[in-house]
């Protein structure tokens, strides 16, 4: 016989999901502005700001820091639980998280959706590259800087100082050992010896990009 609380993983599970147009639906969106990726998560259209326009704006609750409790009760689980509460009482709410990365998944924080019975669901999905979108950040990023080692080694047009590099490559996981790397090693065609590094794809310089960007 089973006693006390069940685990977040447990409640995750034992979830029953609403398909994902049925959620689009309620939130005010039409169908062709709903991209679905698999029956439970989806992408949604920015034409839909378009026709949102004349629309009033609703308002804005930020839950910005928090230290997390022992429990693991912090800016996530407070924003799903206050978004459950505000639905709960009548309200229309829409609650805006970030990407999960995989370097805090895997680290000492954990997942990033929240716990308990304040949790968004799929857990696995969300926690786990969702719809991909942080892997084609770091692909991107990660290009320019090939893109940039392959203009200096063939013929530098823009003068650029080797030495003077700042870009640095990304990953999404937490590697203590990539932080600082040489690269360049073993003869000209591989490029300039020089040092470099890794940072987590959450806070590369294509991430920083997106974040402040309006449209594509």
């Amino acid at each position: 016989m089973q006693t006390g609380t069940p685990s977040s993983l447990e409640i995750a599970q034992g979830a029953t999901l609403r398909p994902i147009e049925e959620v689009a639906a309620a939130a005010g969106l039409t169908p062709d502005e709903v991209e679905p990726y698999g029956r439970t998560k989806a992408k949604i259209d920015l034409a839909v700001l378009e026709r949102l326009r004349d629309t009033a704006d609703g308002k804005l609750v930020c839950v910005t820091a928090i230290t997390p409790t022992r429990a693991g009760e912090g800016k996530t689980t407070t924003s799903v639980s206050l978004t459950q509460g505000l639905g709960h009482i009548g309200r229309k709410p829409v609650l805006c998280l970030r990407e999960a990365s995989l370097g805090p998944v895997f680290g000492i924080k954990g997942g990033a959706a929240g716990g308990g019975y304040a949790q968004v669901v799929p857990m696995e999905d969300l926690n786990l590259h969702f719809t991909g979108d942080i892997h084609a950040i770091g692909a991107a990023n990660n290009l320019l800087a090939a893109l940039l080692e392959a203009h200096i080694l063939h013929g530098n047009a823009l003068g650029i100082d080797p030495l003077s590099v700042g870009w640095r490559r990304c990953v999404d996981i937490n590697d203590r050992a990539l932080r600082n790397i040489a690269i360049g090693l073993g003869g000209r065609a591989n490029g300039y010896a020089r040092e470099t590094g890794f940072d987590i794809t959450a806070a590369s310089e294509v991430m920083a990009i997106v974040a402040v960007a309006r449209d594509l």
